[in-house]
């Protein structure tokens, strides 16, 4: 009788030995074999409060505009409190598909809406327990760095060494069943251990953010500019209601896009991090030999 032969596993591996570009490479190979589900779910997700952060963008923009003597504190407070919950709901999101991509055969091919909400909303008190440390660790570090690069702008690598490994925290929390202080251990651990790939991706990566939010920046920020020609008297156009709302509508959707940009950016960061976390698991734990013993028909 004629075995059955086995099909190959479209699967990009998390736990293998990679360089930093390799990491990279695997992050959007990830991005773009799943693109249509994070699209979508993304768009279910991030867009609203992509939307009601925009609000917060736009009223510190009108107060700009009409020179007004207080900043508007409660709308710049309301936009960092929702980017603090896109954060945490982006996390919620990724981790979740990340996690069914790489525990089911066929990756998201056949992942349905009740899969993802049944992981989904554990996922979402996991990372918003995991926000906890990495903003309790990020900002005094960030504010420390910030006053010692006044004087030594060498600490700006320093806040590197300090921080990145913070990045680790999230997939290791929402991948391994352990409590969030060993989540933080194993960061600082794995991190340090792949220090320099961290900082060689951090470069690279931040550089890739940088192009991407610019991109979108560029028409927002030109938009804004025509926002402020219309306030002023001598412009032609200034009298025009259509021409007032065609404006504040544009702004409007510029803004939407550019914190979405931002979040998928950032997305692309986080995936990094999760394939160079399971690059330092391969090589001081070799993950992928024990996943192959719990599954004999691999070996």
């Amino acid at each position: 009788m004629r075995r059955k032969s086995k099909t190959a596993d479209p699967r990009l591996l998390l736990y293998k030995e990679r360089n930093a570009s390799e990491c990279m490479n695997a992050a959007f190979d990830f991005m773009r074999q799943n693109w249509r589900i994070l699209l979508r779910y993304s768009i279910y997700i991030l867009l609203p409060v992509c939307i009601i952060q925009t609000v917060g963008i736009v009223s510190v923009v009108d107060a700009m505009l009409a020179k007004a003597s207080d900043a508007p504190l409660s709308d710049m407070f309301t936009f960092f409190v929702l980017a603090a919950v896109g954060f945490v709901l982006l996390n919620a999101m990724l981790w979740t598909m990340f996690k069914l991509y790489h525990d089911r055969p066929d990756g998201l091919a056949t992942v349905t809406g009740s899969m993802f909400r049944k992981l989904f909303w554990p996922m979402l008190w996991r990372m918003t327990i995991a926000f906890i440390p990495i903003v309790v660790i990020m900002v005094p570090v960030l504010a420390l760095s910030t006053i010692i690069m006044l004087f030594m702008p060498i600490a700006f690598f320093v806040y590197m060494v300090a921080a990145l490994p913070v990045l680790l925290i999230a997939p290791i929390y929402a991948l391994e069943d352990v409590s969030i202080f060993t989540a933080i251990r194993r960061a600082f651990v794995l991190g340090f251990r792949k220090i320099g790939v961290l900082l060689l991706m951090a470069i690279t990566l931040y550089v890739m953010v940088y192009v991407m939010q610019g991109i979108t920046l560029v028409p927002m920020a030109l938009l804004g500019y025509f926002r402020a020609l219309l306030i002023e008297p001598t412009f032609a156009l200034g009298s025009s209601p259509l021409a007032q709302v065609m404006g504040k509508s544009l702004f409007n959707l510029s803004s939407v896009v550019f914190c979405y940009v931002s979040y998928l950016s950032v997305a692309v960061v986080m995936v990094s991090g999760a394939y160079l976390y399971g690059t330092a698991v391969q090589q001081g734990e070799d993950r992928s030999i024990l996943a192959d013993i719990d599954n004999f028909e691999n070996l």
